[in-house]
Order: C-alpha cells, then structure tokens, then sequence
C-alpha cells in the first residue's frame, strides 16, 4: 500500500496538474499582449505553440485543451 502511495505522490508532484494547482504553469499570454490580443481559443494557441509547428515556444501538452483556461491569468513570478 506504502508503495502505490508514494508512487502517485510522485506522479502528481511531477505532474502539470500538480504546478498548475501550485500556480507554477507555463507563462501567461499576458506576457506578451500584442501577440495574444485576440487570442479566444485553445485552437488558436495551438496554431503557434503546437509540437509541429512551433511558431512560437512548444506546448509540452499539444493534445489536452484548456489552454486559455491556464495560460490567461494574471501575470505572476513562478
């Protein structure tokens, strides 16, 4: 039983979720305004940051959705 514990205990430390949840994600689109000033959906961010085309930085998560969502928060230290 100790070992699954800790076993997830690991998976949600190293996980997104996890940073996400601790406000340690992935910069804000807020960073950089005149680019993402009419930024409205998840498609449209993956137009740039998406692994293949990679206009702009690379998404380490290219097939979950939510990326307004996380991305467009007040801009904070990490």
């Amino acid at each position: 039983m100790n070992r699954i514990f800790f076993i997830l205990l690991f998976l949600i430390i190293s996980g997104c979720s996890y940073k996400a949840y601790m406000g340690m994600h992935g910069a804000s689109i807020k960073l950089h305004p005149d680019i993402h000033a009419d930024i409205t959906e998840d498609k449209q961010c993956l137009e740039c940051h998406h692994l293949d085309l990679a206009e702009g930085p690379a998404t380490p998560h290219p097939g979950f959705t939510g990326c307004i969502k996380c991305h467009d928060d007040e801009v904070s230290k990490y």
